[in-house]
């Protein structure tokens, strides 16, 4: 649970100091040997003074403790507050006490209470990590904007003690220049920080932001020597993790992992890693970080069947009803209705006999049912053309309906979403929701010849109008094709 790493002259001191509380001995070791340490959260103590080891690895807010002056209580105080015991740490100190303040800031960035301008002045004169952290992470009313976080963490790089402090200071920040997509100074800090760092906690820290960092600014087509770089640093960090019994942290890294071999096609890499990170959450009893695994795990599955692989289309729908024992529709409904919304795709894909067929367009329309009665045009607009797409393109492939008109449905669906998906909003959405569309146009009848003019007219006018939508190659010379197509069937009319 926590180990006391100390020098010979103060192990009896410390040793005393855990005695005077029942069976503490239990839950803490005192050691002279630094290879005896086999807990991740510890304390040093000397004759003089107590240290607080730097959190790399996120169980406890990065909150930097000054070397506090070694007397039993505040030994105590320090070890509660380790075992996660904050009540109990804080009947060890007085008010009064220095110790007391950095315990009362560290508990309320823990727990998410308000800082407050007393607590915000002393981070201030006392550490600007501290301040730079409070400012990030704490409840601070009013937030500060994105400008004045990053001058505090800038200043907190200038002022640090030594360069591990420094590091530990980069770390936080990165996570800043992550959520603000600054991925190029994120990029230039890491580097910068990795040939500064000197234990080989800072160093995996340093490689492991960097691995997110680099993956981020992946595009397609992929690169493979990129690939190769995150996946080798992915995997470097994951060993590490596994090696301090992280699994937690192991099994974050090997779902981005499984997600970069993916897209090597390493698909049996893949798996295997996805699997170890699903079994580290099962095991640790994460239910929202197994649920995303198993969710990214179904995923994976799902793409390598459209990869000409489709004896994995009844694994993937296995997997995401799994996903739905994690994620209810009462308690995540939109992760709920994105995995409704991949299951009702694979029952509209999945090669089956035509026997077979009726049961899984029942299935398709089911979840389509659900995604759309979350992905609202009201709330969701963008998703809810999504939906309604790819929807009438099923529809296009179902079997005819005795109650109803298939392709008329999928044509109301397919002009819902265009009331959404207009040519200044969304061009390149519109030419794939027109295209379909004029798929469509093929497959209806009509009833006489001016039904057949009219129709011959509004195909033409929306094959030309994807031409001016987008620059894509390929969807033009499909338009080009109807055009073609069209042509070829006037003379006819």
């Amino acid at each position: 649970m926590l180990t006391i790493l100390t020098t010979t002259d103060a192990l009896q001191k410390a040793n005393d100091a855990i005695a005077t509380v029942d069976r503490l001995d239990e839950l803490v070791t005192v050691t002279e040997d630094p290879e005896g340490i086999r807990d991740i959260k510890t304390l040093t103590v000397d004759v003089d003074t107590i240290s607080v080891p730097l959190d790399w690895y996120d169980l406890e807010p990065p909150y930097v403790f000054p070397k506090i002056p070694f007397t039993p209580k505040s030994l105590l105080a320090l070890v509660f507050y380790k075992l996660g015991n904050h009540q109990k740490a804080f009947e060890f100190v007085l008010e009064e006490s220095p110790l007391y303040h950095h315990l009362l800031i560290a508990t309320h960035l823990q727990f998410g209470y308000e800082i407050s301008h007393n607590m915000i002045d002393f981070c201030y004169n006392t550490s600007a990590h501290n301040s730079a952290i409070i400012n990030y992470y704490g409840a601070v009313a009013p937030s500060p904007g994105h400008a004045e976080l990053k001058k505090g963490f800038t200043e907190a790089l200038s002022k640090a003690e030594n360069d591990e402090v420094r590091v530990f200071t980069a770390k936080h920040y990165l996570n800043l220049l992550l959520d603000s997509v600054e991925l190029q100074e994120a990029e230039q800090l890491a580097e910068e920080q990795l040939k500064i760092a000197v234990s080989d906690d800072a160093k995996n820290a340093m490689n492991s932001h960097l691995a997110g960092i680099l993956m981020a600014q992946l595009q397609v087509p992929y690169d493979p020597e990129k690939l190769n770089e995150v996946h080798e640093l992915q995997l470097g960090c994951i060993a590490y993790y596994e090696e301090k019994g992280l699994g937690v942290q192991a099994g974050m890294l090997l779902v981005d992992a499984a997600e970069i071999a993916n897209f090597k096609k390493d698909f049996i890499a893949s798996k295997e890693l996805i699997n170890r990170a699903i079994q580290y959450f099962r095991k640790e009893d994460i239910p929202e970080f197994l649920g995303e695994a198993m969710y990214k795990k179904a995923i994976l599955l799902y793409t390598w069947s459209k990869n000409g692989n489709p004896q994995y289309y009844k694994a993937a729908i296995n997997a995401f009803q799994d996903v739905l024992k994690v994620f209810k529709r009462d308690t995540h409904p939109k992760k709920f209705a994105d995995v409704h919304h991949n299951l009702a795709l694979i029952y509209s894909e999945i090669p089956v006999s035509s026997e077979e067929k009726p049961m899984w367009t029942a299935f398709c329309a089911s979840s389509f049912k659900e995604v759309l009665a979350f992905y609202t045009k009201e709330k969701y607009p963008y998703e809810n053309a999504m939906a309604s797409h790819n929807y009438a393109t099923a529809l296009m492939h179902f079997p005819p309906a005795k109650i109803h008109d298939n392709l008329e449905k999928a044509a109301g669906l397919f002009n819902e979403a265009l009331e959404i998906r207009t040519a200044s909003d969304y061009p390149f959405e519109r030419a794939l929701t027109l295209l379909n569309q004029l798929e469509l146009g093929w497959l209806t009848h009509n009833e006489n010849s001016s039904e057949e003019l009219k129709k011959y007219e509004e195909m033409k006018a929306k094959a030309e109008e994807i031409k001016t939508l987008v620059e894509d190659k390929n969807l033009i010379a499909q338009a080009d094709q109807h055009l073609e197509e069209l042509e070829k069937v006037k003379s006819l009319i």
